[in-house]
């Protein structure tokens, strides 16, 4: 299969709030990946009140692809994911939290198997868990990982099998829109099953990110997510079973 390598053809979108600690080794990141080359990073500062952008402009002369847009005043994570989206030009998108870390060849592998299975619309990998903050991939602490089973929107509906660092196709939002900013915590979770509604989706089984499990992550505040779990779960479970039960009284009749 003859695969074109437009450069760049992978947007890492990145949203900043009160993350000066964090965003050199974020960058660093970036600029380690085996094909850097082909990425274009969209930076969304949702009106910072630290002084990220400082470091950024130095980042741009390492990585020259760095788009960066300062909001008017403070939005939501996924509000900012969507302006990333928009400003957006390469063929395939994935995001980047500044306190993760990510495997050097994480965007080639995901980017590959976007490649060479046209029909699948987004992809994810396995994710190795730490509790301590600015460590990396190859050294770190390691409390657990999450290593997913063979992709169905079946357990897709049951669980949240998507991990932190999943990359898709850019034209899945000319069908299905954007992340649901009524959403606070959990609109991401909310988008995979959109798109699992629609379209193929596919596990590879290699370890690509680094995910830093701490209290302060909006979707580990209880009082916020556990709401907002039941309400996507229940309504994507209902929507589920009653397609189930369309499709075998089709059969039946």
């Amino acid at each position: 299969m003859q695969v074109n390598r437009s450069t760049p053809n992978i947007t890492v979108i990145v949203s900043v709030y009160k993350a000066e600690e964090f965003i050199v080794e974020c960058l660093s990141d970036l600029a380690n990946q085996t094909i850097k080359d082909r990425l274009e990073i969209v930076i969304v500062d949702a009106a910072s009140p630290e002084k990220e952008w400082k470091i950024i402009r130095e980042f741009q002369d390492i990585l020259p692809n760095i788009m960066y847009i300062r909001t008017p005043s403070r939005i939501g994570i996924y509000a900012a994911w969507n302006v990333a989206i928009k400003n957006s030009s390469a063929d395939y998108i994935t995001t980047f939290s500044t306190n993760d870390r990510l495997c050097s060849s994480a965007y080639e592998q995901l980017s590959d198997a976007l490649d060479f299975n046209p029909e699948i619309m987004l992809v994810y990998g396995d994710t190795y868990l730490t509790a301590t903050p600015h460590q990396t991939f190859e050294c770190h602490d390691r409390i657990g990982e999450y290593r997913w089973p063979h992709y169905s929107y079946e357990y897709l509906v049951a669980t949240n099998c998507v991990g932190p660092h999943p990359m898709w196709r850019r034209t899945v939002h000319n069908s299905i829109g954007y992340f649901d900013e009524q959403y606070v915590a959990l609109a991401d979770q909310e988008l995979w099953l959109r798109v699992g509604e629609k379209f193929g989706m596919l596990h590879i089984p290699l370890v690509t990110g680094l995910y830093w499990l701490s209290d302060q992550g909006i979707s580990h505040q209880q009082q916020i997510a556990d709401a907002e779990f039941r309400e996507i779960r229940g309504r994507y479970a209902r929507r589920y079973l009653n397609s189930l039960a369309q499709n075998k009284g089709a059969l039946k009749s």
